[in-house]
């Protein structure tokens, strides 16, 4: 991508000067590669085994059939294809005073009813032919709001790109998707302190021309800055993805925190393996005080390795952490089927162990939607990790009070005997499908 990034500078810079004359307050957009490395991640197994309180033989040998059984199941898996997070455009939008000026490249696989030869690339002459449809398929896919007011576009331009040839080596260059450049204007009625960037120019159709294996995630690098006399005096960046179309800029950090509270609260609630985890957990032992320890070990956990991972610091392959997580709903449903009890501080440490492993698995959600490089790119972005995991918390809240609630429900109408009843149930519906998990992401 950087390749194509700097060709497009060229090209930006004379469409710039058609509408607003050279204007030095502009930054090229250049194209950095985010490559999250971290040490590899240790079998968890061991960590799982040293957690339980073995009591009789029997037990010690159940628990080393289980861990024998997660250790083959984890390394067993195979490298099955994850998503790729592919840059497929590059913006740099620049404020100068109420003016705004911006340089998008856009994949041309995002536009439609102008490839009149079909050939996947826009010259010149289609272009030109389909102006008026283009310009309006960007403006109502690009939105800049300052302040709650939207800008109004005031000029706008569309060049083709040409794709980059091979370097003198003679080795084939980085595959990419055939791009336009789109150089606009647009005004504010006065000068904004916070900019909104909403976009929903993502490609239609399948990205073969990536020659890469495995679905793939496309993303927009946004190069924000302020200027003033032709001097840069404040610059942000962020990461637009399908799962993530909306960005602020230059926000106070409380509402950094809120968008990612808000960004955490839905990442848990649509994730049904994590919920169906805190279901088996919970419900195996109805207590305040158990439930707020377990909850706290849990969040504490997560938090730790979702963190590490968010900063590039651990980095592991989703092929392992998923199976690990259903793996850790199995070994919780099977703890409370078959009535192994365990002192509230072995199984706080159990919980604490089985959170570090869900916090990668959260990590690696956001990883293949984009969201990760979100909060690397941030410009507070440890309170980024804080906010997402408050909003992850406030998601196992809102699951435990809900259970809760169903509880006392329950025990109006079946009276408290029954809850040996549906708390078994809960457990065999869990293990089921922490089980079914367990075989689809291993095979």
């Amino acid at each position: 991508m950087v390749e194509g990034v700097l060709l497009l500078t060229g090209y930006y810079s004379v469409a710039l000067a058609e509408i607003a004359g050279a204007d030095g307050g502009m930054v090229n957009p250049i194209a950095q590669g985010f490559e999250p490395g971290g040490a590899r991640f240790f079998c968890a197994a061991k960590a799982l085994r040293r957690c339980l309180l073995m009591n009789t033989c029997w037990m010690r040998g159940f628990c080393r059939k289980l861990v024998c059984t997660l250790r083959c199941a984890v390394w067993a898996a195979p490298l099955a294809l994850s998503a790729h997070v592919v840059e497929t455009g590059h913006a740099t939008v620049s404020l100068s005073g109420k003016q705004v000026f911006v340089a998008i490249s856009i994949p041309v696989a995002a536009l439609v009813g102008a490839d009149d030869n079909a050939d996947g690339q826009l010259d010149r002459a289609e272009i030109q032919a389909h102006q008026a449809a283009l310009i309006a398929q960007v403006q109502s896919a690009v939105a800049l709001d300052g302040d709650g007011r939207k800008a109004l576009w005031s000029q706008m331009v569309l060049t083709p790109t040409p794709m980059p040839d091979a370097p003198a080596s003679g080795t084939p260059p980085a595959p990419q998707l055939p791009q336009i450049l789109v150089v606009g204007a647009a005004n504010w009625e006065s000068v904004p302190a916070v900019v909104t960037l909403d976009y929903s120019l993502w490609s239609r159709v399948p990205l073969a021309p990536l020659g890469v294996s495995g679905p793939v995630v496309e993303t927009l690098k946004v190069n924000v800055s302020r200027t003033q006399d032709g001097k840069t005096l404040t610059q942000e960046v962020g990461l637009l993805s399908p799962g993530q179309s909306r960005l602020e800029f230059f926000a106070p950090v409380h509402r950094h925190v809120a968008n990612f509270v808000h960004h955490g609260f839905d990442h848990i609630m649509g994730g049904a393996d994590h919920i169906v985890f805190l279901v088996a957990l919970l419900a195996s032992g109805i207590s305040v005080r158990r439930w707020a320890v377990l909850l706290t070990a849990f969040t504490v956990a997560h938090g730790v390795t979702f963190g590490l991972a968010s900063l590039g610091w651990v980095s592991v392959s989703a092929a392992l952490v998923e199976p690990a997580i259903a793996a850790s709903i199995v070994l919780v449903s099977a703890l409370h089927l078959l009535r192994m009890q365990m002192l509230l501080k072995w199984e706080l440490l159990l919980v604490f162990g089985l959170g570090l492993v869900h916090g990668l698995g959260f990590a690696s959600a956001m990883r293949e939607d984009g969201s990760s490089l979100s909060i690397a790119l941030s410009p507070y972005p440890v309170w980024s990790i804080v906010g997402f995991n408050l909003g992850i918390e406030a998601g196992q809240c809102a699951v435990a009070l809900a259970l809760y609630a169903l509880v006392q429900v329950l025990r109006h109408l079946f009276a408290r005997q029954a809850d040996a009843v549906w708390q078994r149930f809960a457990g065999a519906v869990a293990m089921a499908m922490g089980a079914f998990w367990l075989v689809e992401r291993v095979v």
